[in-house]
């Protein structure tokens, strides 16, 4: 048994803790933490002068963690935080934070960042905490001003950078032919479902054979890998909760036939199990899920080699809903066919690169 008689200390105060009775060094440890930090919860959440960074560890950070927020989405969150909003108001007062310092850091946002609004959202929040909390009045993020003020720089900007960020059905076409003639079974596989089904990458890469119909010539996508805030993966379900199932075309399911029967092999000759209807279709080295990034690097030096536009993976998810929607001009199925739960989705994100859906939202 040990016994602690620490001295607990914040800028203004100090408390004298002892106990006695411990059972290791461990659990003295573990009881000295706790009482470290709910006296500094205690103190912050009575200093007028409270940053921004105290609040956030000390409240809203619990409240994070108490909320049903899914384990890959809270790490998300908490990274948001990590890399760009607190480094912005980490050591502002949280009474201090006004309207303008709110769009000096959505400024920097833009400029950073692909979505800036999606950490302004995280940011709008937090500070709505802090009035229900009673430690402001008013919440200083306008969201809606934020958002008018990318819809104005999109106008300005017109559709040079997004046209970036996809291949037209021309250049997707092009990409097929050119994937199809390499000896790469597996790359043609993935890559196939990726353009020609828009699947997600984590959806890609969380696929079992039992997800698979050959008969019926269908795949049910009802899984992905996410990170925790530890950033360690794990499988989940999807975003929309309840997945969807799709009709493959002939060109992926051949190939996907193909790749079935050459890692039954592969796995053998390497000593590895196979896991039957378990088996991961795109497994990593050990015959468990894909989590790097090597997929990217081999479509970045397949693209470069054939003379073919840079376009990121998720590019091709968009690539497969443009020319998804000049085949079909329905964008409810496109909302489908891309897992979107709220078709304003589907249309938010492709509105500036197919120039029609600018109608939808008018009518």
């Amino acid at each position: 048994m040990t016994t602690m008689n620490k001295i607990v200390k914040d800028k203004k105060n100090q408390i004298d803790v002892t106990k006695r009775g411990f059972k290791s060094k461990t659990e003295e440890k573990a009881f000295y933490t706790q009482k470290q930090a709910e006296m500094l919860q205690r103190n912050d959440t009575d200093n007028p002068n409270l940053s921004f960074e105290q609040f956030y560890h000390a409240i809203y950070e619990k409240h994070l963690q108490n909320c049903t927020i899914e384990k890959s989405t809270l790490g998300e969150i908490k990274g948001m935080f990590k890399n760009h909003i607190l480094p912005f108001y980490g050591a502002l007062k949280v009474k201090d934070i006004s309207f303008q310092d709110t769009l000096q850091s959505f400024e920097v946002w833009k400029i950073k960042l692909i979505r800036p609004l999606k950490v302004a959202n995280e940011l709008n929040k937090c500070l709505q905490h802090a009035v229900e909390y009673g430690i402001i009045s008013n919440n200083p993020v306008d969201l809606w001003v934020l958002r008018l003020w990318v819809k104005k720089d999109r106008r300005m900007k017109g559709n040079q950078q997004i046209e970036k960020l996809f291949y037209t059905p021309d250049e997707s076409d092009e990409f097929i032919q050119k994937l199809i003639a390499t000896d790469d079974i597996s790359k043609i596989a993935s890559f196939l479902l990726l353009i020609n089904l828009g699947l997600r990458k984590s959806e890609l890469l969380a696929l079992q054979w039992q997800d698979i119909d050959f008969q019926n010539k269908t795949i049910r996508i009802h899984k992905t890998i996410g990170s925790d805030e530890l950033n360690k993966p794990y499988i989940k379900i999807p975003k929309n909760c309840y997945g969807r199932t799709l009709d493959i075309d002939n060109e992926t399911l051949k190939a996907l036939f193909k790749w079935q029967e050459l890692q039954a092999e592969q796995l053998k000759l390497q000593n590895l199990e196979h896991q039957g209807e378990k088996q991961f279709i795109f497994p990593n080295n050990k015959n468990t899920f894909y989590i790097n990034s090597k997929l990217n690097t081999w479509l970045k030096e397949f693209q470069t080699q054939h003379g073919l536009r840079l376009v990121s993976i998720h590019g091709l998810r968009h690539s497969c809903a443009t020319r998804i929607y000049y085949q079909t001009n329905d964008v409810k199925f496109i909302q489908h066919f891309l897992g979107h739960t709220d078709i304003t989705t589907t249309i938010d994100t492709y509105i500036h690169c197919i120039p029609e859906l600018g109608n939808i939202l008018v009518k």
